[in-house]
């Protein structure tokens, strides 16, 4: 019975995939979430704190909160960063910290930069069989104890970019180690690569609007891929509206304001899946500070 239900837990896990690794919508205004390799591709030091609940209304649904800042030293070629988060599905929740380092090289015969980054990260994965549904209370297989474990793992990136665009494309969890569950007769407990590309370009229409279409693909080689096309238009600069659709048949509606070094993010998210059944849609806030903005000239976001 144990090895069932740690095959099933681990399933889920797996095969939604979004949910192996938490799912974003306002990722445009903190893409280092993604890629380690944006670290420093701003002249200011921005901090975000992401906060989102998904499928309100159903029990135990992914919950994920995430703090994170990067910095691009004076010589302007070296980005440091990090963040640390915790995400939550049912009786799986993971809890880490990430330190990422990126180089940023000058392609000045395209006017523009590649950053190179790499990212070493480790987190706690824990199994609370006490969140568990037995068909059985009785069942000698279920402890309804607490299973954790340390897991190491890295991340590498590439992003190009100038004022007007950027692509960029990285690989999550690197190292693919297996979580042991305590069952020694499962093998199918592996951490699994995602993959991200990620682009977008900045139009300029007016003096007072801005209009920044993107794509983001994102998948692992053992689940269905994903692609969400979002459009994103800013009123002189301190105001967002933006659309996203995901190809998981899911609509964002997102909205924004800025003031001076200060700005706020939110984002709704309704799925045209059979999901809409029984829940009401996903939200999630982004508040976010560009410290020492204003200092130095060029910076390509926010």
């Amino acid at each position: 019975m144990k090895k069932l239900i740690l095959i099933l837990v681990c399933s889920i896990s797996v095969s939604v995939y979004a949910q192996q690794l938490p799912l974003y919508s306002q990722y445009m205004l903190d893409n280092f979430l993604l890629n380690p390799a944006v670290a420093g591709s701003v002249d200011y030091f921005p901090i975000h704190l992401t906060a989102r609940q998904q499928w309100v209304g159903i029990k135990e649904a992914p919950s994920t909160q995430a703090l994170s800042a990067h910095y691009l030293f004076e010589n302007q070629r070296l980005g440091v960063g990090g963040y640390v988060f915790n995400d939550k599905f049912g009786p799986v929740s993971r809890i880490g910290i990430q330190a990422a380092a990126a180089y940023h090289v000058p392609l000045s015969g395209i006017n523009s930069k590649l950053g190179i980054g790499l990212a070493l990260k480790a987190f706690q994965f824990k199994f609370d069989e006490s969140e568990l549904k037995a068909i059985d209370d009785n069942d000698a297989a279920l402890t309804y104890g607490t299973i954790t474990k340390f897991v190491p793992d890295a991340d590498f990136g590439l992003y190009l970019y100038n004022e007007k665009y950027y692509v960029g494309l990285s690989a999550s969890e690197l190292i693919q180690l297996n979580i042991d569950l305590g069952d020694s007769s499962v093998d199918k407990n592996q951490i699994v690569r995602h993959y991200y590309l990620i682009g977008g370009y900045k139009f300029r229409l007016s003096e007072s609007f801005d209009l920044e279409p993107s794509v983001l693909v994102k998948g692992t080689m053992q689940t269905p891929w994903q692609i969400d096309f979002n459009v994103k238009a800013y009123y002189i600069k301190n105001y967002w509206l933006a659309l996203s659709y995901r190809s998981s048949k899911d609509l964002v509606i997102m909205a924004g304001v800025k003031f001076q070094k200060y700005y706020f993010g939110y984002s709704f998210d309704y799925t045209f899946s059979n999901l809409n059944n029984y829940s009401s849609g996903s939200h999630e806030i982004l508040i976010g500070v560009n410290l020492t903005e204003g200092k130095n000239k060029g910076s390509k976001l926010l």
